[in-house]
């Protein structure tokens, strides 16, 4: 196992002042208060500088996906694996890198076109963490350990993209989902925490570049807390309450300005011996709940 915890998203935003507000005002995540010479706006929600990178543009989508090392010989050893099998890797510069608060990195794309950032040595920040909505916490290792989360992101080429993550990055696979509509399929994957999956892959294209975003935190009235502050914000949630069966998390999913999706979860498992942990195959995603509404789909006639 190499790839540690799944670090941070940069995301490209056509309003960035709604998209920040959502995250402070609904997901209860922090401003980052970063100075940035590109005028990017950063989230927080623990030690790390930041969680969520959101920068100006034409498109609402998720631009990279940044995966952790533990350290410089686990990320090098892994960028000449990576090389040496034929992708072509993109140093990143040093004003790149104190961009976002790490020692190094290195982007390169996926067999499905995902752009991924792999880094190092982040620069952790230690004021303390303050939810403007009185979040205690969000649910991330002691010193962030665990990731943000988890992302489910696009992979049409499914085959070759497990293979690029399982045996080049060195994720393993920890659940296989088959839906029945529409016919496809979700392929979790764990990364070097108790996280039961940090990264999944879906068969099918999206328009965002990303299917959905999960962050956690430590008690179902939080969780409610946060759907009724969606509610009165107005935007839609398009799954209500309910309950995974793989990763055993209590959540709903609520549709963020610009149309990326965010799980707001609590009680996710978390594996503590990888070893004596069996891959499982699911034909169901839930064990309760979890009622999709997607608008201009569900509405129509």
């Amino acid at each position: 196992m190499t790839v540690a915890a799944i670090g941070y998203l940069r995301i490209e935003t056509r309003d960035s002042a709604a998209l920040m507000a959502f995250g402070t005002d609904v997901l209860g995540l922090m401003d980052a208060s970063l100075e940035d010479n590109q005028g990017a706006r950063f989230l927080r929600m623990d030690q790390h500088p930041f969680r969520f990178m959101l920068e100006a543009g034409e498109q609402d989508r998720l631009l990279a996906i940044g995966l952790e090392f533990r350290s410089a010989a686990q990320w090098q050893a892994t960028c000449d694996t990576l090389a040496g099998a034929g992708h072509e890797l993109r140093p990143g510069a040093e004003a790149e890198a104190n961009r976002r608060r790490v020692s190094a990195f290195a982007s390169l794309r996926d067999p499905s076109g995902n752009t991924v950032e792999l880094f190092w040595g982040r620069k952790l920040d230690y004021r303390p963490f303050v939810s403007p909505v009185g979040v205690r916490r969000f649910v991330t290792g002691s010193v962030g350990d665990f990731g943000f989360g988890h992302a489910v992101i696009p992979a049409p080429e499914i085959k070759q993209t497990t293979a690029f993550y399982t045996d080049l990055l060195g994720l393993a696979v920890c659940d296989t989902l088959h839906l029945a509509t529409p016919p496809s399929r979700v392929v979790f994957m764990h990364a070097e925490n108790p996280r039961q999956h940090s990264l999944a892959l879906y068969d099918q294209p999206h328009p965002a570049g990303v299917v959905h975003v999960m962050v956690e935190v430590e008690t179902l009235d939080e969780v409610g807390q946060a759907l009724d502050r969606a509610k009165r914000a107005g935007h839609p949630v398009i799954a209500s309450l309910g309950r995974h069966v793989n990763d055993n998390m209590c959540s709903f999913y609520v549709l963020a300005p610009g149309g990326i999706a965010f799980e707001y979860g609590y009680d996710g498992l978390l594996v503590r011996d990888w070893g004596s942990y069996t891959p499982t195959v699911s034909t169901e995603g839930d064990l309760w709940g979890h009622e999709y509404n997607f608008p201009g789909v569900n509405d129509q006639a």
